[in-house]
């Protein structure tokens, strides 16, 4: 027996709101379930194709998510998420000729052409690892889902300076710098790890000059720095804001010296930077430097 129209949408709304409330309590295998129960009993309606699409991008299946965000955006060409999503999934599996069709469809201007798309964007935060051990960094939008680090992350990220990290959509907090409000986006996976190895050394300046002269001989040899003594531990409530007065629980960790972070290719060439710096400000007694997250080797 067939259902009209109105009763067939009504009874997948239902199963649509029990998927909603059983993703919400992490049920997702029900989840998934209740929203393909819904699609069949109404296979036009966009919305249990866009939240299957959700869980699937979440879950990180990229196949199954760009599948379904195109039944959704064709249902629905209006949903500019169906088209957002269906950008981020894409962009996961590097199409970029579908990647440039959703982007489109979203209203940003891609610039012609099949491969793959870099477009130049204001820069943003990332949240690394957003679901433990998270870590807010600076980066350079290389297009609407992926950002380069500029960073030196800390080594337990597991993440390093020119990581490409494809991210989600919706902002989630925000950084000032230099009285400008930058947003950050939540970490989906490692798109591209770098070539660079992360390294820590402790030093001690005698003057502004020589961190100057420091910071501008690693740019001269596209190597990162951080200093690593000015990192802020923040609560949930903190890193998903704008980070101000607040009531924060977590005190800043102590590190004892100055700790930087570097990033460089091998080791041989940071020794080579730091000895020739060591010259020319006429610096002593700096430390060993170590090793703390070997680039990839597989790179």
């Amino acid at each position: 027996m067939s259902l009209d129209p109105e009763t067939a949408r009504k009874i997948a709304a239902w199963f649509n709101e029990r998927g909603r409330r059983t993703s919400d309590k992490g049920a997702i295998g029900r989840a998934r379930l209740f929203y393909r129960i819904a699609s069949l009993f109404d296979s036009s309606w966009s919305i249990p194709w866009f939240n299957l699409g959700l869980l699937e991008k979440y879950a990180g299946n990229w196949e199954s998510s760009q599948r379904l965000n195109q039944r959704s955006a064709q249902l629905d060409p209006g949903d500019q998420d169906s088209w957002w999503n269906l950008g981020i999934a894409a962009t996961a599996l590097a199409d970029w000729n579908e990647a440039r069709r959703a982007w489109k469809a979203c209203g940003i201007k891609m610039p012609e052409g099949s491969d793959e798309l870099r477009i130049a964007l204001p820069n943003a935060c990332v949240r690394l690892n957003p679901n433990g051990n998270a870590e807010v960094v600076w980066g350079n939008r290389l297009d609407p889902a992926r950002i380069e680090i500029t960073n030196v992350p800390l080594p337990e990220s597991g993440h390093r300076f020119s990581d490409i990290v494809l991210h989600d959509g919706e902002p989630s907090g925000t950084r000032i710098s230099k009285g400008t409000e930058f947003p950050i986006f939540d970490e989906l996976m490692l798109w591209k790890a770098s070539v660079y190895s992360t390294f820590q050394v402790n030093l001690d300046f005698p003057s502004q000059a020589a961190l100057d002269g420091l910071m501008e001989i690693c740019h001269a040899r596209e190597l990162g720095i951080e200093d690593w003594s000015t990192v802020r531990m923040l609560c949930d409530q903190c890193s998903r804001g704008n980070p101000g007065p607040h009531d924060c629980h977590q005190s800043d960790k102590d590190r004892g010296c100055v700790a930087f972070g570097f990033a460089a290719r091998t080791e041989s060439e940071l020794t080579h930077a730091l000895h020739d710096w060591s010259v020319q400000f006429g610096i002593a007694g700096i430390s060993a430097v170590q090793l703390l997250l070997a680039a990839d080797s597989e790179v």
